[in-house]
């Protein structure tokens, strides 16, 4: 009994997967047609870390996957982070995916700062939101949110314009947007919205010659200072001898 018991649980399980297999699937075709080729992706907030595994082979490049669970499902190039900065360099990717991430960000300020710096100047990036126009989707966005609070903390759901006010504010340009069937889960028919965005650079950078151009003046007197000192020194040493 207790054999055909664990025969029915792996049954199970092997089933749910295959189903978010398939459907991780179909969404990194979507994506790799908005993406070019050989480029190197880094998927936001990437759970199981499937989407990150067929973007891989649809773009035939490297695309890591970064969350703040200490490992994913899929065997994927991934990456731990403590909700606040990626462990990765500067301008080290080309595009980057955040599907259905954004309404769980606690401090959405940081996350779109932190993909702006790992994003080379004018990189992609695919942004897939939940969104509560009707009645039924913000009831809908409700009980996600009560679903996913106690792991992810409170999700903050935001309109169109809303979210184009984000996007602008953060240092990217909407080049692509559209609407999503809200079928595309029975289980949870809300209205989805596709961005595509254009990072217009800067970031980091910006910031660091801003902290050189502060700097500077107490640089130069640094210098300034260090100089007079061997200078004398070097009159010391020569009355001495």
């Amino acid at each position: 009994m207790m054999e055909l018991l664990r025969g029915i649980e792996r049954r199970g399980r092997r089933r749910r997967r295959r189903k978010q297999v398939g459907k991780a699937y179909d969404m990194a075709l979507e994506v790799a047609q908005v993406i070019p080729r050989r480029t190197r992706v880094l998927d936001v907030g990437c759970g199981n870390g499937f989407i990150a595994h067929h973007l891989k082979a649809l773009l035939g490049a490297e695309v890591v996957g970064i969350d703040v669970t200490r490992e994913t499902c899929a065997r994927i190039a991934y990456c731990c982070y403590d909700g606040r900065r990626f462990p990765l360099p500067d301008n080290s990717f080309d595009a980057a995916l955040l599907c259905y991430v954004l309404h769980h960000a606690q401090d959405l300020r940081a996350v779109l700062a932190e993909v702006r710096r790992a994003l080379r100047a004018g990189g992609l990036v695919v942004v897939y939101e939940d969104i509560p126009g009707s009645f039924w989707d913000r009831f809908m966005c409700w009980t996600h949110d009560l679903m996913w609070r106690g792991r992810t903390g409170r999700c903050r759901f935001r309109r169109e314009r809303e979210w184009q006010a984000v996007f602008a504010s953060h240092g990217f340009e909407v080049v692509n947007e559209r609407p999503l069937s809200r079928w595309r889960n029975l289980a949870y028919p809300v209205r989805h919205r596709f961005y595509l965005l254009k990072s217009r650079g800067v970031g980091r950078r910006a910031l660091a010659r801003a902290d050189d151009a502060r700097n500077t003046p107490a640089r130069a007197q640094a210098t300034a200072r260090a100089a007079g000192a061997r200078d004398e020194g070097d009159a010391r040493r020569r009355n001495v001898a």
